[in-house]
């Protein structure tokens, strides 16, 4: 078994998650294979364990970027609510530790990097590559929502993908339990913000229903190569949201009918009439495309 999942002795002192036991690693423990990416927060190494051959995406946190409150309770509340997470389409960590200067996560890896570097170098998905994306992802936000967890950053950046294709959302750093108090937080993309978000005038409690509006964004843009309200004004982009307005100009032909439907079912304005999760994973059309991925002799779909 990998040191990774076993019990170790507590890592004291520093940086802590009061839910989540520290890891008694070293970051000497592990050889940087290479650099995967890197942000304002930090970087993400591919590295391996010394002892073994356990790969692990290790996301490297500056302690100066935690100096601020929001900043360190946002990093603490993302181990906290992922690491209590198993789901084959949940990106997995496995824990963390921290020294002096940096706080270490270590993650699941996935080697073909993120939905929207795949975006940004195709344009598009296939209509049974979006369908199979979409279908993972409602299920995964489900499993979450269960767990009375709104994800409330749902964009390609947030997608990873391991081989052949599958999907893991990831990046829980604007997640919250919905049990804890009301959540009326301005939080995640502009562009995937639902409007019930954007209603200053009547700033009521937002649900997880937001993450259902996000994933029509995020399956509009697989198949159109953009966001559907975008406008270089972000008023104008604002306003578009609030009324879901999409224009015929912004639609490509080549969008079946169907997947519009189940878009236009996820983009309703009114969280109460906006489409269920287990509606979109119950969709004939969506499975049906998403299994022409499955069916593929390269292609196993993981287990739980």
């Amino acid at each position: 078994m990998s040191t990774l999942l076993r019990s170790q002795k507590p890592n004291t002192g520093g940086f802590s998650v009061p839910e989540v036991r520290k890891k008694s690693f070293k970051r000497s423990d592990f050889v940087s294979v290479k650099e995967l990416g890197k942000g304002g927060f930090g970087t993400v190494s591919l590295c391996r364990e010394k002892d073994n051959t356990i790969y692990v995406a290790m996301k490297q946190v500056s302690k100066k970027m935690l100096a601020s409150g929001q900043a360190l309770r946002q990093l603490q509340r993302e181990i906290g609510l992922q690491h209590t997470l198993r789901h084959k389409n949940i990106l997995m960590l496995f824990g963390y530790f921290d020294d002096r200067d940096h706080v270490y996560i270590m993650l699941e890896p996935c080697q073909l990097g993120s939905l929207y570097k795949v975006l940004r170098k195709n344009r598009v998905l296939s209509l049974h590559r979006a369908c199979f994306v979409v279908d993972c992802l409602a299920d995964a936000l489900q499993y979450c929502h269960d767990r009375h967890i709104i994800h409330r950053d749902v964009k390609p950046e947030n997608v990873l993908l391991t081989g052949p294709f599958v999907p893991k959302l990831a990046d829980f750093g604007w997640a919250v339990r919905t049990e804890t108090k009301n959540q009326q937080t301005l939080c995640g993309t502009p562009d995937y913000l639902s409007p019930e978000m954007l209603d200053f005038d009547n700033r009521s409690a937002h649900t997880f229903k937001i993450d259902n509006w996000s994933l029509g964004v995020l399956f509009f843009e697989c198949l159109a190569g953009k966001a559907p309200f975008y406008d270089k004004d972000q008023t104008t982009t604002f306003e578009n949201i609030k009324s879901a307005h999409i224009t015929t100009a912004t639609t490509p032909e080549e969008i079946p009918p169907e997947a519009m439907k189940v878009i236009k079912g996820l983009l309703t304005v009114d969280p109460k009439r906006r489409l269920k999760l287990k509606n979109v994973r119950k969709n004939e059309f969506i499975q049906a495309e998403a299994a022409k991925l499955a069916s593929k002799k390269i292609f196993r779909r993981p287990t739980q």
